[in-house]
């Protein structure tokens, strides 16, 4: 063997093996937390709360009694939709669909520190906070969020009385607000959508999911009739759009009728439940290893936005990277989006909350077959795979929404929207539940800190920092031909160190052998 080729080998190993040494030096993406053993019984879904109406902590009987002669306290009128689990609180949203809500977001605390099981709904971050008619304050909250920091995401559509007709409504700009559990529901931040994303008075913003990547996005559904979609928020460019898609978002004709017990309905309600899955790599075989290799690792940065319309038996998903791409989705025609869709096939019934936990398994309600089911997005989406892990014709009617706690608890709200809908809830019936049980995992915030999610500029540490809405990176979306190849193992072109220039050298030194 020459000189030449004994350089040239010699070489290459060099060349290969810088190369492995430099990306082994970035973080490994890894496995999600495992899952707690848990016993048959634990995983029966058990009835912790149960109410016949909401109440309220008031100050006084005295406060309580005005609010209910003057109408701002309608218990009838009251129903609880969605449901966050945080430290010793259980999060829960009281939509104001009628009039006489005085309080649209709240909590009380969780079962084994509650002597109740009708607790009163104690309004957070305050009454204040929660005062009908003023703009600054929340008007209508549905869906919430909570980070692995201990921030709630706050969607509030800014409208009132939404099944109510006449003149007395309140319109305000609808918003996200960023709240710090740990700081007793500090404000760390408010954006108000514009109008062209997201329209005061007519939008109907749902559920919200949230992304970790980058700096945090949150995915809102909008069941507007008009115009539905998903709205995305960037907290890092402080900015919004919407993506449409009408196949798959706009309510089906053949699920427009509901029937639950001896309630029958007709709704064609769009785009509703969402959920996010966990980070993946599209490009590489389900039979590899990630934590084998870190280049391999350090490339699982897709994820699945899963979704369903309310009048629909089908679940559906879209990439998260399609919707984290304001560019993209601007000058997106409609079958652009249409071909990003995935249509995963039909479910036994309509859906209206869901939810992911972090080892990649989704639970959503079944609302005509009273019942609670489970896949395991890793599978394929058929019958076999959809397991019932609950079912009951009298504690089960209209799942809503749902949320894990740091135990393994999933926490799911049960609130005969039907019969609220319909004008058929009796005051001497239990309405409203909210059931448990233990599955073991976590909420599928809970993701490994990976490339895309890692980042310390993003992080909240107690203080309000508004500079940190205004960092700019070349890129939001995590796609290979979006991002540059530094950025997408986690290095940007500026972090350099001997051992990179050292690699370049020799790459460098082979190349020129290899044109010799």
């Amino acid at each position: 063997m020459t000189l030449k080729c004994l350089l040239l080998v010699h070489c290459l190993g060099l060349c290969v093996l810088g190369i492995r040494a430099q990306f082994s030096q970035q973080p490994i993406l890894n496995p999600p937390t495992p899952a707690v053993p848990t016993t048959q019984s634990e995983r029966q879904f058990r009835v912790v709360y149960e109410w016949n109406v909401l109440d309220f902590a008031f100050a006084n009987e005295d406060e309580r009694a005005r609010a209910l002669y003057l109408g701002e306290y309608i218990p009838r009128n009251v129903l609880v939709s969605d449901v966050k689990p945080y430290a010793n609180r259980l999060y829960v949203t009281v939509p104001r669909m009628l009039a006489g809500v005085p309080a649209t977001l709240g909590y009380f605390v969780r079962p084994e520190n509650n002597g109740r099981t009708d607790p009163e709904i104690v309004p957070f971050p305050s009454w204040e906070m929660n005062r009908r008619g003023n703009c600054s304050a929340l008007q209508f909250v549905q869906g919430i969020a909570i980070d692995k920091h201990g921030i709630m995401w706050v969607v509030d559509s800014g409208r009132t009385e939404t099944l109510q007709r006449g003149t007395n409504q309140v319109t305000c700009t609808p918003k996200i607000v960023l709240l710090d559990l740990k700081r007793n529901g500090t404000v760390i931040m408010r954006y108000e959508f514009p109008p062209e994303v997201v329209p005061a008075g007519v939008n109907y913003l749902n559920k919200v999911v949230i992304d970790d990547a980058f700096g945090g996005f949150a995915y809102i559904t909008d069941n507007s009739g008009g115009d539905p979609g998903i709205v995305v928020y960037s907290r890092q460019l402080n900015r919004s759009w919407k993506v449409r898609e009408s196949n798959s978002m706009r309510a089906a004709q053949n699920a427009v009728r509901f029937a639950i017990n001896d309630t029958e309905l007709n709704f064609s309600i769009h785009i509703d439940g969402i959920a996010l899955g966990p980070y993946y790599n599209p490009h590489i075989q389900n039979d590899i290893d990630p934590q084998n290799d870190p280049l391999i690792g350090n490339q699982n940065y897709e994820r699945n936005v899963y979704y369903s319309p309310l009048s629909s038996y089908h679940l559906y998903s879209l990439p998260a990277s399609v919707l984290r791409d304001p560019e993209f989705v601007m000058k997106a025609s409609p079958r652009d989006i249409l071909e990003s869709v995935t249509d995963y096939g039909r479910k036994a019934s309509q859906t209206d909350g869901m939810i992911m936990d972090n080892q990649g398994e989704l639970y959503y309600g079944l609302l005509g077959e009273h019942a609670i089911a489970r896949w395991d997005s890793y599978k394929p989406f058929t019958p076999k795979n959809q397991i019932v892990v609950a079912r009951d014709k009298t504690h089960i009617q209209w799942v809503d929404g749902m949320g894990f706690d740091h135990e393994g608890y999933l926490y799911v709200v049960v609130n005969r929207l039907h019969n609220f809908v319909a004008g058929k809830l009796h005051p001497e019936d239990i309405n409203f539940r909210i059931l448990r049980s233990k599955t073991g995992a976590l909420s599928y915030v809970e993701t490994p800190d990976n490339v895309f999610n890692n980042d310390v500029r993003y992080r909240y540490d107690g203080e309000v920092d508004n500079s940190l809405l205004h960092y700019g990176l070349s890129s939001t979306t995590p796609v290979s031909s979006r991002l540059e190849l530094a950025g997408l193992f986690g290095r940007s072109a500026g972090q350099t160190n001997g051992g990179s220039v050292i690699t370049a050298l020799i790459c460098a030194l082979l190349a020129k052998l290899l044109v010799l």
